[in-house]
């Protein structure tokens, strides 16, 4: 997988899954996902901002996408990325 569009894409549709089942994961967790897909990022900070990025992008391409991601992903302490 690439990284940017196709990334955000991807972070898209399983933030969907994620919320539809009530389930939210931590960063760390998204980073293995998004490297066993083929997606090198590096965790912590810099993947803070892949999410916020791929937030930013289905903004005004689909609402529920947009807050299914700020749903779905949490810090490693579980706190919401996103109030």
């Amino acid at each position: 997988m690439e990284r940017g569009a196709a990334s955000y894409e991807f972070i898209g549709q399983l933030a969907i899954a994620l919320y539809t089942y009530g389930i939210k994961i931590r960063l760390s967790t998204l980073h293995k996902i998004l490297n066993d897909k083929g997606a090198d990022y590096s965790g912590g900070i810099g993947l803070r901002r892949v999410v916020t990025a791929a937030r930013t992008y289905w903004a005004a391409r689909d609402p529920i996408m947009y807050h299914a991601i700020a749903y779905a992903f949490t810090d490693q302490q579980d706190a919401p990325l996103f109030e």
